[in-house]
Order: C-alpha cells, then sequence, then structure tokens
C-alpha cells in the first residue's frame, strides 16, 4: 500500500492528479494496452498518451509497440511502470530536497535576519546595512527577525523528508529482491530449457548412431 501511494505522488508531481490512477492500473503489469487505459482513466487516447508520453520522458514507465494490421497498419503501444526507477527518481527528490533544507537550516542558524513590517520583505544583515536598516520601499525601520519559529519549521520539514527517505528505501529493497528473484527465476528457466536442448540433442545422435549402425549390419549381411 505504501509503495502504491509513493508511486501515485511521484506521477501526480510529473504528470497532474489525473495521472495518478494508471499506478493502479499499471502495478505489477506488464504490456497493457494503451487504449485499455484511455478507458480505465476516462480519457482520449490523445490525453492518455500525453500523460505517458510525459511519464515516459522522465523514465517512469517504459512501452513496446505492434502493428495493428486490422486497424490499417497503425502501431499500439503497450506500457508498463517501472516502480523501481520511479522510487529512485523520487528517492533522489526528496535527497535534494533535504540538503537544501540543510543548507537553509545552517543559514538560519549562522546569520542574522531583518524585516519590514509593513513589506513582509526580508533581508540579510548585510543588504540591511547597505540600505541602513531602513525598508527601500516604504522608508520604515528594519527590525530584527526571530529565526526561532523558521528554524523549528525546516527541522520539521528535514525529520519529515528523512522519514519519507526511510520509506522510500525500503520499497527500493523490496522492489530489488522481486526482480533479483524474478532474474534467478529467468536464469533457472533458461539453464533447464539448455538442459532440455542438449538432451534432445544426445538423444537424436543416439538414434542416428543406432540407425547406422543397422543399416551397416543390413550391408554387410548383403554381402
Amino acid at each position: 500500500m505504501m509503495q502504491i501511494n509513493l508511486l501515485k505522488s511521484i506521477v501526480a508531481s510529473v504528470a497532474g492528479s489525473s495521472a495518478s490512477g494508471i499506478v493502479d492500473f499499471l502495478h505489477k503489469k506488464k504490456n497493457v494496452n494503451e487504449f485499455l487505459i484511455a478507458k480505465k482513466l476516462k480519457l482520449t487516447i490523445n490525453q492518455t498518451r500525453n500523460i505517458l508520453y510525459k511519464l515516459a520522458d522522465e523514465g517512469l514507465v517504459s512501452f513496446v509497440r505492434k502493428k495493428d494490421n486490422r486497424k490499417g497498419g497503425w502501431y499500439t503501444y503497450f506500457w508498463t511502470l517501472n516502480s523501481g526507477k520511479s522510487l529512485l527518481k523520487f528517492r533522489e527528490h526528496l535527497a535534494k530536497a533535504a540538503e537544501n533544507l540543510q543548507q537553509q537550516l545552517q543559514q538560519r542558524k549562522a546569520s542574522r535576519y531583518f524585516y519590514c513590517p509593513n513589506c513582509d520583505l526580508e533581508f540579510t544583515e548585510e543588504n540591511a546595512l547597505i540600505h541602513d536598516y531602513t525598508c527601500p520601499e516604504c522608508g520604515s525601520v528594519l527590525q530584527a527577525k526571530n529565526m526561532q519559529d523558521e528554524i523549528i519549521r525546516i527541522e520539521k520539514e528535514i525529520n519529515k523528508h528523512n522519514s519519507l527517505l526511510e520509506e522510500v528505501d525500503k520499497e527500493v529493497q523490496v522492489i530489488a529482491t522481486e526482480e533479483t528473484k524474478a532474474r534467478n527465476r529467468r536464469a533457472r528457466a533458461e539453464v533447464r530449457k539448455k538442459l532440455k536442448s542438449r538432451e534432445a540433442l544426445r538423444g537424436k545422435k543416439k538414434v542416428k548412431k543406432v540407425s547406422l549402425k543397422k543399416n551397416n549390419k543390413k550391408k554387410n549381411k548383403k554381402r
């Protein structure tokens, strides 16, 4: 459930809130017909494609296309949600945002700020000094800004981002484990297929060898 909610947030941030429904339809499915997606979302095929193209540009979905001879040889696209890539991209965004907030926090703690009570403008101490501690817009005397409330707000935002990063990391690990299992299953299936092919080839060679022996015996009898 957490994974689906995260994916919906990612998709909505890229292609708008109306696109989040795609997650419910594509989650853990592969190569879904774009016309079925449009029908599910109650959108036109062009609207659906615009959403999917935006997601594809970000690597959040991928597609294969097949020619439909019944429709005049036009191509139909079949789409797959790249859950792992989506979460990794979201994690990258969260990490960058958390880093920016950390920088803001350090600046707020290390510097003094001033503001104009009338214009609601903020000034660094350097800019306040340049303007002789008066507002360049209205001429009011600038007042020292109490940064404690803002520092607390930024700290809360950082904690929120870090908590979300932990959740994303858990979901990424789940997907990575599932993908590893799937790769191992495919590898085992490929090994079984190769062994089966070798056994079939050995069987053919054995039959051919027996056949040759029989033919040789027949030739020897005729002599």
